[in-house]
């Protein structure tokens, strides 16, 4: 089965809710996931990270304090170009920190890797559409699509539960947190940016200077 591809509908429904980074979900919609090891980024960077965050929010009028709903509200308020800037300078910062590979990098190792490609492709086409995807020693990028009643946030709890018990179980993986809890997400746009998107996954090893035949990717065929 073939993932069917579903833009962002700018007219459509939205929810946004926040943890430290702003979350959005639309129905039937394609995003661009990116989860990681717990250990993946040093505390340090993370702090930085979020002091910049909450004081772009504030300064556009976010405030922490806000009940959810009224959050989410206030940042659909703030300018979408600039907004978007904000989202895309955080993704940067983000993957480009990634490719450093630090921290315990399990996913070096091909029994690993096997074991999470295998996972993220166990309900593809029952609770999902399994699109490209690229696993990296220490993250994983990943195209994907929720159905139904699966929200994108309880798809990644379960692969990471089932990863980190597996793994455990076969010794690879003993310390006692092995995923960061949240995942960084973006709907995608357009056919234009699943293209974009899809090329990056497919040059990601490469440009973290890893030998690309090393890692395991996933390519799937998009239909309209």
């Amino acid at each position: 089965m073939n993932p069917k591809f579903s833009p962002f509908n700018k007219h459509g429904p939205l929810e946004i809710y926040h943890r430290s980074l702003p979350h959005w979900r639309q129905a039937g919609a394609t995003y661009f996931t990116t989860f990681r090891l717990a250990d993946s980024i040093p505390r340090s960077v993370l702090e930085t990270w979020n002091q910049e965050r909450q004081a772009w929010l504030t300064a556009n009028g976010v405030s922490e304090t806000l009940p959810e709903p009224e959050r989410a509200a206030a940042y659909l308020k703030i300018d979408s170009k600039r907004r978007r800037n904000f989202e895309r300078s955080h993704a940067r910062k983000l993957f480009t920190e990634l490719d450093q590979c630090r921290g315990c990098c399990i996913f070096q190792h091909k029994q690993a890797r096997s074991i999470l490609a295998e996972s993220m492709l166990f309900y593809h086409g029952q609770r999902y559409w399994a699109g490209d995807f690229v696993i990296m020693p220490n993250h994983v990028h990943w195209i994907i699509q929720p159905l139904k009643t699966h929200p994108l946030e309880k798809i990644l709890q379960s692969i990471k539960r089932f990863t980190s018990t597996e793994l455990s179980r076969q010794e690879l993986h003993h310390e006692s947190r092995l995923w960061q809890s949240e995942s960084h997400d973006h709907i995608i746009r357009d056919r234009e940016e699943l293209q974009r998107i899809r090329q990056y996954i497919q040059d990601n090893p490469g440009k973290a200077k890893l030998q690309p035949r090393s890692y395991t990717r996933h390519t799937a065929d998009w239909l309209d």
